[in-house]
This record gives C-alpha cells, structure tokens and sequence, in this order.
C-alpha cells in the first residue's frame, strides 16, 4: 500500500468522509501570503479531508428557522462545532503519520476558527483546497459542491513537505447554475450574496466563479445579530456597515442571553442548508 493510500485509509478511520490531494501549484491564485509556500516554504502536496453534515443537524437547522429557535443548538454543536474538531483532529493525526514515519513537515490549517477577525480570513482557504484537491467545485454561494451531498460537508486541510500523487480536478456534470438558480441569493437573510457579480476563479485549466460576498454583512448573519436568523437580537441589517470594526461597534448591542449560549456559535449557514445540490434528506 503506497503512502497516499495509507494517509486515506488513516483518515477514514478518523471518520473522514472525503480524502483528496492537490499539488501546491493549483494553489497559485490564493492572495499573497495565504499559499501553501507562503505558510510552507518546502511545500509539495496538500491532503485535504472532509466530513459530511449529519442529516438530523441540517433537519435542525431548518427546524430552527422555521419555528422552534432552540433547534439552532444542536445544527450549531453537532452540524458545526464538533465537525470542526473532528476535522481537526483527523488532520493532527496526518501531521503525526507524516512527520513520524516519513519525516516529511507537515503544516495543519485549522477547519473553522481561529482566523483574523478583522479581515474574516483563514491562513488558507480549505474550500479553495478541497476544489483543488478534485472533491468538487465552487457553488454561486461559494461553498464547495459535492456530487453527493452538495454544499453540505466541512473540510480540514494539511500542507506537506512529501509529494503524493495528485488527484484529478472535478470533470462531472455540472452542480451549481448560478444565475439561473440564485436560491442562496434568495434565503440569505443579510443580503450578502450578490445576485450577478462574481468572483473569477481559474485552477489549472479549469474556469468557474461564485458569488461577490459582502463578508461583514454575512457575519451580522452568522452571528445571530439580524431579522431571518434565530439570533436573539432580530435588527435590521445596517444601510452601510463598511468594515469588521464597525460590526464590532455593532455587535456590543447584541443580546447578553445570547452571548451565553455559546462561545462560537454559527445562527445562519441559510445559502448551504437550502441549496438544492447534492440532495437532501429530511
């Protein structure tokens, strides 16, 4: 068994439910200082790995914005926080087989949180990773799609000093139409999806974009501050919130109940859990 089939073997076991590996050249696009060599000067691969959102916790989450708030518990907990660490601790188990057995450097990226606040950005972009790693393509709502469960996975990724055999980029039919789908337009609750300009994405040969984001209105939203989520606070999205220390101005308004509920909590995710790719159950 060569050692791309033992690090997928490893990861599976870990309850991964994607396994994937793209050379560090597709990854040439990402802004400065968030490439693999940016963060790895001696980098070759990076080994992305994915797990399914349960189906009860998608069932949460539509339950929660229909009409029973406390739903958003468990689609929070079990649809979000303990996939991330699930995610992560797969990934620490790849860095330690690596490292361990092939004395190959291996630099995690973290699957959600922590990240830079204040410009709402990761050390890399595990979506950007998982479509160069040929585990889908890009959705107008700029999620990764699935053949299988469309937007509905979370991903984790590790960036290796050891080259590993590349997988193919996605060549099946198309999952996302865009313009003429716009059901993640339609439900974001803070309007934060826009409905015709795009941003251009080209790996390798191939060409897609998804939708322009405007990532602070999209945290109002994810973090419960908005009306159409079942955050405590229900305002009215801003006229102009122009940057992350005005939402920070902003979020001191927000309830001090739901400040207790969680340390990390995610009240939205509407343009994922409603989007028709992939299926659903429930």
């Amino acid at each position: 068994m060569g050692v791309k089939e033992q690090l997928k073997e490893l990861a599976f076991l870990q309850d991964m439910d994607y396994f994937g590996v793209a050379p560090v050249s597709r990854l040439v696009n990402l802004p400065a200082g968030h490439r693999p060599e940016d963060l790895l000067p001696a980098a070759k691969s990076v080994i992305v790995l994915g797990v399914k959102i349960p189906d009860g916790a998608i069932a949460a989450h539509k339950k929660a914005f229909a009409d029973l708030r406390h739903a958003i518990y468990s689609y929070t907990v079990h649809g979000y926080n303990k996939l991330n660490d699930k995610l992560d601790l797969a990934a620490f188990k790849i860095v330690k087989y690596l490292e361990k057995q092939h004395g190959a450097v291996s630099y995690p990226i973290p699957s959600g949180v922590p990240r830079d606040e204040a410009l709402l950005m990761g050390a890399m972009s595990n979506r950007y990773a998982a479509v160069c790693a040929g585990l889908g393509e890009f959705g107008w709502s700029g999620f990764v799609l699935t053949p299988d469960n469309g937007p509905r996975v979370r991903w984790v990724s590790v960036i290796s000093a050891l080259e590993l055999p590349p997988d193919p980029l996605y060549q099946g039919e198309k999952l996302c139409f865009g313009e003429k789908c716009q059901k993640c337009v339609q439900v974001c609750p803070a309007a934060a999806l826009s409905q015709n300009e795009a941003t251009a994405v080209e790996i390798e040969e191939k060409k897609s974009c998804y939708a322009k984001r405007d990532k602070v209105k999209c945290r109002l939203a994810t973090a419960g501050m908005v009306k159409g989520t079942p955050g405590r606070m229900q305002a009215d999205v801003p006229e102009s919130i122009a940057d992350m220390a005005e939402w920070n101005a902003f979020s001191r308004k927000d309830s001090p109940w739901q400040r207790m509920e969680f340390s990390h909590a995610n009240y939205c995710q509407r343009c994922m859990v409603e989007c028709p790719a992939g299926g659903q159950k429930g």
